[in-house]
């Protein structure tokens, strides 16, 4: 690889906007590596996209924080240096979410641990080399939806809001 070389670590990277996102990425000179809940998806997804993929559930962040390591380490075993760009762009939305008041707590914590947690866990993780660097870009998705309350909106999502 080129040791000049920037490089990506998108999540939710298998499909969605995380996959386009790591599609503009590759376009632009990046070195991607994806990461995707679905091992089947993710592979796939990298094969088309010409990149590297990992599968694992965000959810566990025991999990996430080894694979980010393991990447972390295979970039810096192949000359990319400190990480350029984090976009996570992750995310879960049950039908059950849309209402607090249909929602269970195994749902809820789910949920949160998805689109929350792992937030900090991929942050808390890879951004202080970055920022000991002082290069570096981290961008975190979200939905329009984390705006809107109300009667009919899935108001009840609230409460972890960022």
């Amino acid at each position: 690889m080129n040791p000049n070389m920037k490089w990506a670590i998108v999540t939710g990277g298998s499909r969605g906007l995380g996959y386009e996102t790591a599609k503009a990425l590759i376009l632009a000179g990046f070195f991607v590596y994806i990461i995707g809940k679905d091992e089947e998806r993710a592979q796939q997804s990298a094969k088309v996209l010409g990149c590297k993929y990992r599968a694992v559930d965000v959810a566990d962040s025991e999990k996430f924080r080894q694979v980010l390591k393991e990447i972390n380490l295979d970039a810096v075993t192949n000359g990319l240096g400190i990480l350029d760009v984090l976009v996570l762009a992750h995310g879960v939305m049950s039908e059950k979410m849309s209402k607090t008041l249909r929602t269970d707590d195994a749902e809820w914590r789910r949920t949160l641990s998805i689109n929350l947690d792992a937030v900090f866990t991929a942050v808390n993780e890879l951004a202080p080399a970055m920022t000991e660097a002082r290069t570096g870009r981290v961008v975190i998705y979200s939905a329009c939806l984390g705006r809107m309350s109300g009667p009919g909106t899935h108001g009840g999502l609230a409460p972890y809001r960022i």
